[in-house]
């Protein structure tokens, strides 16, 4: 009997794969878009997934990006697949895809608030002709929280018309780009099982690591999710099976160079520190044995507080290695936000607030004050229109004295800066001459003390002769104080990007003129290419000579899923920048939703010294 039973439950749960939910849908554009810029989409529901193809025979397609940061979708053909909480909520997912098969998700917490840092395991596939493109999306269930049968579906992408980039949207995209809030697309699915209202997930994992000896690592990470409050904690989070990074030219000595944040305890709920100045830079926290992150996530109403307990002390700020950090968005209406946020580590301690205001026009307002010590005072006035145009200006002070253990400095202390930034775009219907734009700029700083530091500034052109083809011109003189001395600066930049087929995508960028009192000349390839959603690569070379000196950079990365829960991950790189080579294989087989068995090969090379972790991890996911 028992048999029997175990037998009927295995031919029900075939019968429910391979009989899904299925349903066809057609969207019209409605104010007076031609009818050419309709779309099908037909929605799956498996039992453990689901999928979404979309096709429109819009023939005018413009691919950029290349990779994930670079992902724009306002400026190029993509197709957005929003999934609400609820029908009238503004909180949810996005998964986006465009036409070069670039692949962008993120954590939906306001209209006008998307964490792209949020990185979950999904599939797309892309397909690019004379009278249109389509694409195929395949979304596990286990990324959502919510039982899948609550959700609400809004489809949106992008189409072009003589006007300009229009989106055919559902949903209010970030920075005014919206044209259009039709909310034709609310879909409501049923699944073919019920999840939970709460969720608890506990994962427990042992490591086994060979390095310079053998030895043993045992951790934890557990995360409740309760409406919606998220407690989140981690016990000795391992490190090894994060990719190292890409190594970055830096041509403009008064940026600092900014890296992205890849590790999980932090991504969730980061984006609430992305303000003009970044008070809470996770990347200046070195490794750390503990972590708990408490998050609250209204309509209105964000929270985000978190307390860090570091392995070493590599901050010259503080000795101390505890460290708090605390941020609360409030926003009453879709026209203000205020945010205001809170730092301590040992005797230092930094505070701050920010406000965002959205006017009609147009029209949005930024405005930070940040206190550590010394302090810094931002804001910002932008416009965007329909017909393409944008125009961005405003100013920022920061004093000398300024002290905050993970505050993102983009400007030099001790300086007092002006700018205004503006552009238009122009598309066009057709096979030929796509779009053209045209974008100038200029920075003015001096020091607090009315001594002239720096005056920047840059002139941009773009074509598109074709829709997947892209010329760029540019030239940024730039007058600067350095190192006691005063340079005089020419670049001159050229760039192209262009679709070699249907998945693959390559680009070039040359740039020369005198840099710090030395002829520059930089030239940059990188391209991509994808294959059936499976296989996925991107690589890129760097050269630099500046004066006497030269420098390198050449990497590979990729990820490589052959069959279902299973996944290949592989980063390569040569670089005379940090004078290192990196080498990082990662095996995952995923044995249950969310247990993970990872096999993960390091190896770094740099000034004679070879460091070749190796390690054997194996995580269990208990939800309750």
């Amino acid at each position: 009997m028992l048999v029997a039973k175990f037998l009927g439950f295995l031919i029900v749960s075939q019968m429910a794969k391979k009989l899904p939910y299925e349903k066809q849908f057609t969207f019209y554009p409605l104010r007076g878009l031609k009818p050419a810029y309709e779309a099908n989409i037909k929605v799956s529901v498996y039992e453990d997934s689901f999928s979404v193809k979309f096709q429109t025979p819009s023939y005018t397609v413009i691919r950029k990006s290349l990779t994930r940061d670079s992902f724009d979708p306002n400026s190029e053909a993509c197709f957005y697949l929003l999934v609400k909480t609820r029908s009238n909520s503004s909180t949810g997912y996005v998964f986006a895809v465009n036409a070069n098969n670039i692949q962008l998700d993120g954590l939906i917490h306001s209209y006008d608030n998307i964490v792209s840092s949020w990185d979950e395991v999904w599939s797309s596939k892309v397909d690019v002709d004379e009278i249109g493109w389509s694409c195929r999306i395949n979304i596990p269930l286990k990324v959502f929280r919510e039982n899948f049968d609550s959700l609400h579906f809004y489809f949106s992408w992008t189409v072009f018309t003589p006007n300009g980039v229009e989106i055919v949207s559902s949903y209010s995209l970030p920075e005014g780009y919206s044209r259009f809030d039709l909310r034709f697309a609310d879909i409501s699915i049923p699944a073919l099982k019920k999840g939970f209202d709460r969720l608890l997930s506990f994962i427990p994992y042992i490591a086994v690591v060979r390095e310079n000896s053998i030895t043993t690592k045992i951790g934890a990470e557990l995360k409740l999710v309760e409406g919606d409050m998220t407690i989140q904690s981690t016990i000795n989070p391992e490190r090894y099976s994060i990719e190292a990074d890409i190594d970055q030219f830096n041509l403009k000595r008064r940026r600092s160079v900014r890296l992205e944040e890849k590790r999980p305890f932090f991504t969730e709920g980061l984006d609430l520190w992305k303000m003009p100045f970044e008070a809470f830079y996770s990347r200046s926290i070195g490794d750390f044995i503990s972590g708990l992150k408490l998050g609250l996530n209204k309509n209105t109403l964000r929270f985000q507080g978190l307390i860090l307990y570091e392995d070493s002390v590599i901050s010259h700020y503080s000795p101390s290695r505890l460290l708090t950090a605390s941020v609360a968005s409030y926003k009453p209406t879709k026209g203000f936000e205020n945010r205001l946020f809170f730092i301590t580590k040992g005797d230092t301690v930094g505070a701050g607030i920010n406000a965002n205001f959205f006017l009609p026009y147009g029209f949005k307002v930024k405005t930070q004050f940040t206190r550590a010590q010394g302090s810094d005072f931002y804001v910002e006035v932008k416009r965007f229109s329909k017909t393409g145009f944008w125009i961005s200006s405003g100013a920022e002070r920061l004093d000398a004295n300024f002290n905050l253990p993970t505050g993102y400095i983009s400007y030099f202390e001790n300086t007092i800066s002006y700018w205004i930034f503006s552009g238009i775009t122009q598309t066009f219907e057709g096979k030929y001459w796509t779009e053209t734009s045209l974008s100038f700029g200029y920075t003015y700083s001096d020091f607090l003390d009315g001594t002239p530091f720096e005056r920047f500034g840059n002139v941009y052109a773009t074509v598109y002769p074709v829709s997947n083809v892209e010329l760029t011109f540019g030239v940024e003189p730039m007058r600067t104080f350095y190192e006691g001395v005063y340079y005089n600066n020419i670049n001159y930049v050229i760039s192209t990007a262009f679709g070699v087929s249907k998945p693959s995508t390559l680009y070039l960028e040359y740039i020369w003129g005198e840099n710090y009192g030395n002829n520059l000349s930089f030239l940059n390839l990188c391209g991509n290419f994808s294959l059936s959603g499976k296989l996925y690569c991107e690589g890129g070379a760097g050269f630099v000579k500046e004066g006497a000196s030269e420098d390198q950079r050449v990497y590979l990365q990729g990820s490589y899923s052959p069959i279902d829960r299973v996944y290949l991950r592989f980063f390569s790189q040569r670089s005379t920048l940090s004078d290192k080579t990196d080498l990082n294989l990662m095996f995952q087989y995923e044995f249950f939703a969310g247990s993970n068995v990872f096999v993960v090969l390091n190896r770094t090379i740099r000034e004679g010294q070879v460091s070749s972790p190796f390690m054997i991890k194996a995580a269990y996911e208990v939800r309750f």
